[in-house]
């Protein structure tokens, strides 16, 4: 008969590597939790401007060779009012970082927020591309279709 005596030394180094796992599963979990949280907040926040900023947003493909691009992080302050920095702009073109950031200081403070949302907004807030057209209109690129081909 073939008997295994009981090793606690490898019971613990088994014990230790499923919690290992089960940590590491967790994790991970909670990681896509929360990156899937951040990109609901940045669709919900492109849907805001493209609501408060209607005349200004054209939902078509973008055109091939854009107007400008202008990159914004935008975020909420500590009294909840959109605050907008400039990420990136095209200097040639200054009027429409000037409407980007107009599209952002005319959105109303937010409500019905979830705790995890406010949170996101506050410390990261969201990285968006203004995608302009020739004529002067945008998309965002959260909510734009794909870009026209040369």
């Amino acid at each position: 008969m073939n008997r295994k005596t009981f090793n606690p030394v490898a019971a613990l180094a088994t014990l230790a590597t499923a919690l290992a796992v089960t940590m590491a599963v967790l994790s991970s979990t909670a990681a896509q939790a929360q990156a899937q949280g951040a990109d609901v907040v940045k669709r919900d926040f492109a849907r805001t401007v493209y609501l408060h900023s209607a005349t200004d947003v054209h939902n078509e493909q973008p055109q091939a060779l854009l107007r400008a691009v202008v990159v914004l992080r935008v975020k909420l302050d500590d009294q909840g009012q959109w605050k907008a920095e400039v990420f990136r702009d095209n200097p040639e073109q200054p009027e429409m970082t000037q409407r980007a950031l107009a599209s952002v200081e005319r959105l109303p403070a937010p409500v019905g927020l979830s705790a995890q949302a406010r949170q996101v907004l506050q410390s990261q807030g969201v990285i968006e591309a203004w995608l302009f057209e020739a004529d002067g209109r945008f998309a965002l690129k959260t909510l734009a279709k794909p870009q026209k081909r040369v």
